[in-house]
């Protein structure tokens, strides 16, 4: 699992409540499928062969994780998240710390998107490698895109220049763990790894991924993700 050119290391931040769901446990551990969100996610992310570990971050109070088909998985690590999602993935850095060398890269993927593509994942790392450079997933907008204020249409921004970023995000271990510190260290706003490598002027390469790649925030993702793995194992059976 591990290359000349550095290994990667997978980190899964779960450590949110998921309050949007009005549930009695975290989205991540509603059922889906024949498990749990975050069951099919780790599923897809342990059959990556490039991945030398999975380090989930949980919620310090977190009482389902052992309840979990991979939670004890060889290859899966379980540490405490923080409070933000920036926080959860330094967390995951530094329990990792030892292991790691200068050259090695970290990938970052939400445990609420369980429709990655395992072919999706490969070619992001195929890109990043082969550039040596920062990259994500990301799927190009289509729709007509409204600027708003107070409830009216300012303006319609420029489609063809707007992508949707999507997870799994890689970049290189010393490149990330500086951006988020930096960003910590600064008060800024950090909504993903990418946001806080452009804050320090790092390029992030886009590779184009699946729209089905949804990220489930909302009850009505889950009947939405459902339809699109039913789709997905169509397609690998056709």
């Amino acid at each position: 699992m591990s290359s000349e050119i550095g290994k990667i290391w997978c980190i899964v931040p779960a450590a949110g409540i998921g309050l949007r769901f009005g549930e009695n446990r975290p989205k991540q551990y509603l059922p889906f499928r024949s498990s749990t969100i975050i069951d099919t996610t780790i599923k897809t992310l342990l059959l990556c062969t490039s991945l030398e570990k999975v380090i989930v971050c949980l919620h310090p109070d977190d009482e389902h994780a052992q309840q979990s088909d991979f939670i004890k998985h060889p290859r899966v690590h379980v540490v405490i998240g923080g409070n933000q999602r920036s926080d959860s993935v330094l967390n995951g850095l530094q329990s990792i710390q030892t292991d790691t060398a200068k050259q090695d890269w970290v990938l970052v993927h939400d445990a609420a998107r369980p429709c990655v593509r395992l072919a999706d994942i490969n070619k992001l790392i195929s890109e990043a490698q082969t550039h040596q450079q920062g990259s994500i997933l990301a799927v190009p907008i289509h729709d007509t895109i409204k600027e708003v204020d107070n409830e009216l249409a300012v303006r319609t921004l420029d489609r063809t220049k707007l992508w949707r970023a999507l997870t799994p995000q890689l970049f290189k271990l010393s490149d990330i763990q500086g951006a988020l510190l930096s960003a910590k260290k600064q008060s800024r706003v950090v909504t993903d790894e990418a946001s806080a490598i452009e804050q320090l002027g790092l390029p992030v390469r886009i590779v184009e991924g699946h729209a089905d790649n949804i990220k489930i925030t909302v009850p009505a993702d889950l009947q939405l993700a459902n339809m699109y793995m039913d789709q997905q194992e169509e397609q690998s059976c056709a």
